[in-house]
């Protein structure tokens, strides 16, 4: 607790950090702007930096507290980032390291000439800022701290704009590939890039570095986002399809039974008007609140009719499937898919394809399910299963699977931050609670009910 402590007030008292940092190793703050034709929030860092389309627009970088430099394509490797790779003395630090470490890797290195950094030799201020539970954007973290320094709005918007192509003029081909390239647009750009490297710097001068251990466990972190893992992509093509053979059909039949007021399951308000409207009033449309309002044998059939379709069609682990395609590289591993201390108790959190929180299988024979759904065949699986979205979101933990020669093996850890805490705190009633229930799984030893009771004692 006192680490925490001492850890926060660095936060807020600038001076207080020095004493965490080694004033020794010099430190090259860099930040890239890119273009390219894929959508980074689509496919993620490392497709979207091994795309052929990418490419790198300025860099701007800065040793120690030295001025902020530019550097642009077609001008030499920055005599500063050579001596970064070669000299133990000198570290490379950015804002979500991940993405400048993919750009020197898959776009800098191989077209220009770059050196690549070693993963020990990087530090990265997004993940400082989360792990004393500042925000994970570097505006809203400078904001936090009242930097001195502050983002760009309107730099910001012109990055949006430079970053992907723009629409085709009447007079250009409206097939074509067009950029807002003029040199006012790349100058401000220029500006907007250099000013990020001010505001990463000031962020990385108040907060205190990671720890030897953090740090380490942020090395790791980023080797297996690096590494990734393996999906199945025959498999997900084929869930997909069925899919896709679903909505349609579902989407038809809903409108019919509202008379085109609601034209698609996903249209959540819509849908919850048009319930009221037939005396059914729910709060929300989520799997158990609609579970338990078919319970009741009061609904009329075209209401029953749009929750069971709702309840059929609406399957978020579905979408994973879009996500998972999309974010897998050519040799069908996913990276990029976890953040280092994502949440506020340090663990990580899921990216895009959000592999952490994968559907828990209802089917009864999940084997079964996962054959019918490889066949791809909507029809088969319909004639199968009453809901077939449902059933492609139960083999959704099938997407991920072993590389070949290798062995997949997955674990669920019940409650682990729960009796963690319970452990740290030497709060023995409820680690106590938690082995009764691991020995009888009786729902009357649930640990949440022991808790629930001494919580309304004021505990």
């Amino acid at each position: 607790m006192h680490d925490i402590i001492q850890t926060r007030s660095n936060v807020l008292h600038p001076a207080a950090a020095v004493s965490w940092r080694d004033t020794k190793l010099h430190v090259l703050h860099r930040d890239y702007e890119t273009r390219s034709q894929a959508i980074l929030k689509t496919v993620g860092t490392n497709v979207y930096a091994s795309d052929a389309s990418t490419t790198v627009l300025c860099c701007a970088y800065a040793v120690d507290e030295e001025p902020v430099q530019l550097w642009t394509p077609n001008n030499p490797v920055p005599a500063e980032f050579t001596e970064a790779a070669i000299n133990p003395a000198w570290i490379v630090c950015a804002h979500g390291a991940h993405f400048e470490d993919a750009i020197e890797r898959h776009v800098l290195h191989p077209r220009f000439g770059w050196r690549v950094f070693p993963i020990e030799k990087q530090r990265c201020t997004q993940a400082m800022a989360l792990a004393v539970g500042l925000p994970a954007r570097l505006s809203t973290a400078a904001n936090a701290l009242e930097l001195k320094n502050r983002k760009d709005a309107s730099g910001e918007r012109l990055m949006h704009q430079t970053s992907k192509p723009r629409r085709p003029h009447t007079d250009e081909r409206p097939d074509g590939i067009y950029w807002f390239e003029d040199q006012e647009r790349l100058d401000r750009l220029y500006d907007y890039c250099q000013r990020d490297v001010e505001v990463e710097r000031e962020l990385y001068s108040r907060l205190p570095t990671l720890s030897a251990s953090e740090q380490t466990l942020w090395e790791l972190s980023s080797r297996i986002n690096q590494r990734g893992f393996c999906v199945d992509r025959t498999f997900a093509e084929a869930a997909r399809k069925i899919a896709e053979a679903a909505a349609p059909g579902i989407d038809q039949e809903i409108a019919e039974l509202t008379a085109e007021e609601i034209t698609s399951i996903n249209q959540i308000a819509k849908l919850m008007a048009w319930l009221q409207q037939h005396g059914c009033i729910m709060e929300k449309l989520d799997r158990k609140t609609i579970e338990k309002k078919l319970l009741d044998a009061e609904l009329v059939p075209a209401v029953r009719r749009v929750l069971e379709l709702r309840l059929g069609g609406a399957q978020a682990a579905v979408k994973k499937i879009n996500a998972l395609l999309a974010r897998a590289g050519n040799d069908d591993r996913v990276r990029g898919a976890f953040r280092y201390h994502g949440a506020g108790t340090g663990r990580w959190a899921g990216e895009g394809v959000q592999p952490h929180n994968l559907k828990r299988p209802v089917v009864d024979d999940l084997d079964a399910a996962v054959a019918a759904v490889a066949t791809g065949d909507y029809q088969h699986v319909r004639s199968l299963y009453p809901r077939p979205l449902s059933v492609v979101g139960d083999c959704s933990r099938a997407l991920i699977c072993a590389a070949p020669g290798h062995v997949l093996i997955g674990a669920d850890f019940s409650a682990i931050e729960s009796r963690l805490l319970a452990w740290v705190a030497g709060e023995k009633w409820k680690l106590d609670a938690y082995s009764r229930y691991d020995a009888t799984h009786n729902p009357r030893d649930e640990p949440y009910c022991e808790t629930t009771f001494w919580s309304l004692c004021g505990w």
